[in-house]
């Protein structure tokens, strides 16, 4: 491929990809007037059950990027290789601890905010802290701050992939910030609750007026409609959203794009026993050649494409 080709093709094509507890899905797009989807693969996780105590919980799932990785470069007469294309990866949160701290004062210095998360962080988890990778998220701009922290040697391992199979990697995002940036728009005033269903797992975001309240997360069965509903009514409790002069407040619900059809009926059965609450669909994303009906599994990517 001349010089010329391979620029254009890294102009005009991207890579996303998702990092889950239970699987790591791949997919190329092609950008321009309308969005197209070029490729997609999905590598379930499988890890040796008597080793996985001794390992990272991500382990196995750095083992699947770079089978996916590898796959992806290997030039066929069919599919070009994607070498030396640019890489946006989404982390489950499975894989991130979140904590929410005070707005800092307008302009304050990047290492005085940095210094402040970490001081938060080491307050709850000790020395454990030294091994982490922290940011500070710049949005948005409010009464608080959502700070995040991910083990450096994974952050090390996505980094080492990378250079390997000659891809950039243009952005690490844990999965509650992008699924937040592809729906903010359409968070409204008064409380929300950005719900996240992952694989025996429910992350839940608290806020009011689209400013961060509080950040929780539980391991949960497979059908986890009746959790979730007293989750969000004690959180509301626990954070002081409580409507003065009323028993019972209604947040709005945000809920991400669902990873399987079972979790999107029981959404459905979550509206239909709690009809006071507000469930406000996602919107999904305009790409030609995915269909979110039979895409689950790509949504986490996808939620990191605007």
């Amino acid at each position: 491929m001349s010089l010329l080709l391979r620029f254009k093709n890294q102009l005009l094509t991207q890579q996303v990809a998702s990092l889950g507890a239970d699987a790591v899905a791949l997919l190329r797009l092609e950008n321009g007037m309308v969005k197209r989807l070029l490729d997609k693969t999905l590598a379930p996780n499988a890890l040796n059950h008597q080793v996985a105590h001794e390992v990272q919980p991500w382990a196995s799932a750095i083992i699947g990027l770079e089978n996916l990785l590898s796959n992806a470069n290997a030039h066929t007469e069919s599919k070009p290789s994607a070498n030396g294309l640019p890489l946006t990866l989404v982390l489950s949160n499975q894989f991130v601890r979140y904590q929410i701290i005070p707005a800092m004062p307008a302009f304050s210095p990047a290492d005085k905010v940095m210094a402040v998360a970490t001081h938060c962080f080491r307050e709850s988890y000790g020395d454990s802290v030294d091994n982490w990778t922290i940011r500070v998220s710049p949005i948005p701009h409010g009464e608080s701050l959502l700070i995040s922290a991910i083990d450096t040697e994974l952050v090390t391992a996505i980094e080492a992939l990378c250079q390997k199979y000659q891809c950039k990697l243009s952005s690490l995002q844990p999965y509650l910030m992008s699924g937040f940036n592809s729906m903010r728009r359409q968070i409204g005033a008064g409380v929300s609750a950005l719900v996240q269903v992952e694989a025996g797992r429910l992350t839940i975001a608290l806020m009011r007026d689209g400013h961060w309240q509080n950040i929780t997360a539980i391991k949960t069965l497979k059908d986890w409609s009746g959790d979730l509903a007293a989750l969000i009514s004690r959180e509301i409790l626990l954070s002081g959203l409580q409507t003065t002069g009323l028993q019972n407040t209604q947040a709005n619900i945000y809920f991400s794009a669902l990873p399987s059809l079972q979790d999107e009926k029981i959404k459905q059965v979550f509206k239909q026993n709690n009809p006071a609450w507000q469930v406000l669909p996602a919107n999904h994303k305009a790409i030609v050649g995915y269909v979110p009906s039979q895409d689950q599994p790509y949504a986490m990517a996808l939620s990191a494409v605007f």
